[in-house]
């Protein structure tokens, strides 16, 4: 097993905190994709850094997220970059003093540049609030 790239940590704190510092964290024309998120009517694709920057704006309500039981493993990459694939527990408080409890699996490609060129989160979308 492998250590958590913190690029995936920085990323894992915009995007449940300050989303302008996505910007540092992404490639401009970054892909984030949701294969689930579909069932929900909420997009299954983000392209550019912008798309992912207001994607994650527009989620409030949710607080004190946090982030547990770390699966992490560096695959094998086509490319130039690392690939790595996450299995991850989050939690968080919702707008309605409930929890929200969710299993992640996450794979992601980080350029030569440091900042996360793709990624794809695999999410139970019958667990949200």
């Amino acid at each position: 097993m492998s250590v958590l790239p913190p690029v995936h940590r920085r990323h894992l704190q915009a995007a449940t905190g300050d989303v302008s510092a996505l910007v540092d964290i992404w490639e401009p024309d970054g892909t984030l994709e949701f294969p689930y998120a579909g069932s929900l009517g909420t997009p299954t694709r983000l392209v550019g850094i912008d798309a992912i920057v207001g994607y994650f704006a527009a989620l409030t309500g949710w607080s004190d997220w946090e982030f547990s039981d770390e699966v992490v493993r560096r695959v094998a990459s086509p490319d130039d970059g690392e690939e790595w694939v996450v299995e991850m527990h989050g939690s968080a408080a919702t707008g309605d003093g409930g929890r929200y409890e969710q299993d992640y699996i996450v794979r992601f490609a980080v350029g030569s540049d440091g900042r996360i060129r793709w990624m794809r989160e695999y999410w139970d979308p019958t667990r949200l609030p």
